[in-house]
């Protein structure tokens, strides 16, 4: 099942409840007149993520799934993040987000904020180390508490500072918000 939109990437009535998710049914966005293709993947339970710029990424069911479990459904949830790690095929860019870090010590949580610590980064370093040096960091990804997610300020500027200060390979950063009941992929 496709279905093409804007690239700023929110995915609208997406359900990642298990790998069985139904298809993606809406696709738009907001800050980009480019084109934007997704493809849900239902043998495997994956997604792939085509945006203009010739990238294709895949994301694991694994990774959907945890996306899923993080959803803030109820008040008392706070948001949570982390790192989008994976492999990326030299030869055109293209990738797959096969992992995640995952909240935990050292991270500030609330209902409306999140902040990575720097224990991200060491997980990242021993996802890398433990796949022989061919996983790499991709992105960012974190909740927010609104059924359509929409990146605040904070968030620009934190992926204004990743797409500036971090080491990454490929073409770019994925940069997620799951909100309660859609997630948008920029």
């Amino acid at each position: 099942y496709k279905r093409q939109g804007r690239s700023s990437g929110i995915v609208r009535d997406i359900s990642i409840q298990a790998p069985q998710t139904r298809p993606i049914r809406q696709l738009s966005g907001r800050r980009s007149g480019r084109l934007c293709l997704l493809q849900y993947l239902k043998s495997s339970g994956r997604l792939l993520l085509a945006p203009p710029n010739g990238w294709r990424v895949v994301f694991s069911a694994y990774v959907l799934s945890q996306f899923h479990n993080f959803r803030q459904v109820s008040r008392c949830m706070p948001e949570a993040g982390g790192t989008l790690l994976g492999k990326l095929l030299v030869e055109d860019g293209s990738g797959v987000v096969e992992g995640l870090t995952l909240p935990g010590k050292g991270d500030r949580q609330s209902r409306f904020g999140f902040f990575r610590s720097r224990r991200h980064q060491r997980e990242g370093l021993r996802y890398w180390q433990a796949n022989d040096e061919t996983g790499v960091y991709l992105g960012l990804w974190h909740t927010h508490p609104e059924a359509t997610p929409n990146p605040s300020s904070v968030d620009l500027a934190d992926w204004a500072r990743a797409v500036s200060k971090d080491v990454y390979h490929g073409k770019g950063l994925i940069f997620v918000i799951v909100g309660t009941d859609s997630t948008g992929f920029w």
